[in-house]
């Protein structure tokens, strides 16, 4: 099996009408300043919302083909130059087995390896899982808003939300929102990318949040680095807290036992390997895909394929105004079921991919 041809197809889609507006405060508006720094600079930061534009999904897809016929796809935010997909030509997929290296183009390499063998990608990984759990995730949207995303996520088979929390926001009354909607075993996670600040604000807010049985976790509340205000967290609020892989160093973290969650990436090599420093530890972890459907189903593969990749993984596809996928990815009490089929299992829209195509 040689590569025959690389296409690369630039996408630009919007967001779902609902929550453009908002995605556009959540990440325009003093996007992860501290309670201090919001306050501080607060109508810079206002005036420099007036300017910041509509966010829109925009990625590029790389349908890749080979001599006996087979038609891999995949996508990444970063545009390979025709120069460095032409470097390709000619090679087996097989040889990119554990390349982190190959960027956007490993999704395409797994989904041709998947079909040579015909195996899902989750099984050419490995003993898999039949399901996935998968999070619904959404920005730092107005308490109403999130009290109907969330009545939207549960109508749709979801039980784990994770949402982000700013400075502009009140995050108690967030949480009280989707609490007004949701069963006491809905797990919300809280994701402050560190603007809580300091270790009494978070304390101050943790201790009204934990009122609410759906709070399950707090994400980066403070600075990922201080592993004594982490320890003083969990003694103080008894909640599940969660931190990116990486700082402080994973064996400080894991013997530390304040963090108890990993948030870990979805490039395959990176994945199995902090996966095993986690598992060390006895740490279950999640994985963030953003882009569209496609990243997120290869998410949930080598979810799938990996043994303490337990909890829900979280993806954006779902705020897109479509899918790319021929069949969407559902969810039924929280999980998805893997494609059974070889490869990635599921084909492009070529309809949908036209209409977003530049």
């Amino acid at each position: 099996m040689k590569i025959i041809g690389i296409e690369r197809i630039g996408i630009d889609m919007p967001y779902k009408e609902r929550v453009r507006e908002h995605l556009q405060k959540g990440w325009g508006l003093g996007n992860r300043s501290t309670d201090e720094e919001f306050e501080r600079e607060k109508e810079g930061f206002y005036r420099k919302l007036a300017e910041y534009p509509i966010p829109r999904v925009r990625t590029n897809l790389y349908i890749v083909k080979t001599d006996d016929g087979l038609t891999g796809i995949g996508e990444g935010v970063e545009a390979l130059a025709d120069e460095a997909l032409a470097e390709y030509s000619g090679r087996n997929p097989f040889e990119f087995i554990m390349d982190d290296g190959v960027g956007p183009l490993q999704i395409a390499f797994y989904d041709l390896m998947g079909q040579a063998l015909e195996l899902p990608i989750a099984r050419l990984l490995g003993p898999a899982r039949e399901r996935a759990a998968l999070a619904w995730w959404s920005q730092c949207f107005p308490p109403e808003v999130l009290r109907e995303e969330a009545r939207l996520a549960l109508e749709l088979g979801f039980c784990v939300h994770k949402f982000k929390r700013r400075a502009h926001t009140d995050v108690v009354e967030q949480v009280a929102a989707i609490a007004e909607v949701a069963p006491d075993d809905y797990e919300v996670t809280a994701d402050a990318n560190q603007t809580f600040g300091t270790r009494d604000r978070a304390l101050a807010i943790g201790r009204k949040l934990i009122e609410f049985p759906q709070l399950h976790c707090l994400e980066s509340p403070i600075d990922q680095d201080d592993v004594e205000g982490y320890c003083l967290l969990k003694a103080e609020l008894g909640v599940k807290l969660a931190h990116h892989m990486g700082r402080p160093d994973p064996l400080a973290a894991l013997q530390s036992g304040a963090y108890d969650y990993f948030i870990l990436g979805t490039r395959v090599a990176a994945t199995t390997r902090n996966g095993a420093i986690a598992a060390a530890g006895n740490r279950p972890f999640w994985m963030q895909a953003t882009d569209t459907d496609i990243s997120a189903l290869f998410m949930l593969h080598l979810a799938a394929a990996t043994p303490n990749a337990t909890l829900a993984h979280v993806s954006t596809h779902h705020l897109n105004e479509v899918p790319l996928l021929e069949e969407p990815i559902t969810v039924a009490d929280g999980q998805v079921t893997i494609p059974t089929t070889p490869g990635l299992g599921v084909g492009l829209d070529m309809d949908a991919v036209d209409r977003y195509r530049i």
